[in-house]
């Protein structure tokens, strides 16, 4: 048997292939973290337009509703305008709480995703995958 000798440029290219395959990991940890946040924002941009098309509707409805308790379809939309102009007086009244739990809210959400195992077992798949690549191409 043949011993391998201590090779200061093979152990200089072994050095490099680690840390190219730490910055391949890091990028797809990053990519895998950035994009799982991407979707959770499309998601949520969505359900914040769902919710103000409801809440136009609803209002629409309000408005011709109250509009023919009152006799006046405009009485009824200045009084659903006056119940919106009462819900922004107390949401500016309570601003600062409100401010806080919202922004608790999404530092929990976005942490929760940034977070996430599963992400972590497809990096790794993937990692595994590249190594084992790598090292059969290298026999």
């Amino acid at each position: 048997m043949e011993e391998e000798k201590f090779s200061l440029s093979g152990t200089f290219q072994k050095g490099k292939e680690y840390v190219d395959t730490q910055i391949k990991l890091l990028q797809l940890k990053a990519l895998a973290k950035g994009s799982r946040i991407a979707g959770s924002l499309v998601l949520d941009v969505t359900k914040v337009v769902f919710t103000l098309f409801i809440i136009f509707f609803c209002s629409l409805a309000l408005g011709f509703f109250l509009g023919e308790l009152l006799g006046s379809n405009a009485l009824g939309f200045l009084l659903t305008g006056v119940i919106f102009f009462i819900l922004l007086l107390l949401i500016r009244a309570f601003e600062p709480k409100l401010e806080n739990i919202f922004m608790n809210l999404t530092i929990r959400k976005l942490a929760s995703k940034w977070d996430g195992e599963e992400d972590d077992d497809i990096v790794e798949e993937k990692v595994n995958a590249n190594v084992n690549e790598e090292f059969t191409e290298n026999k």
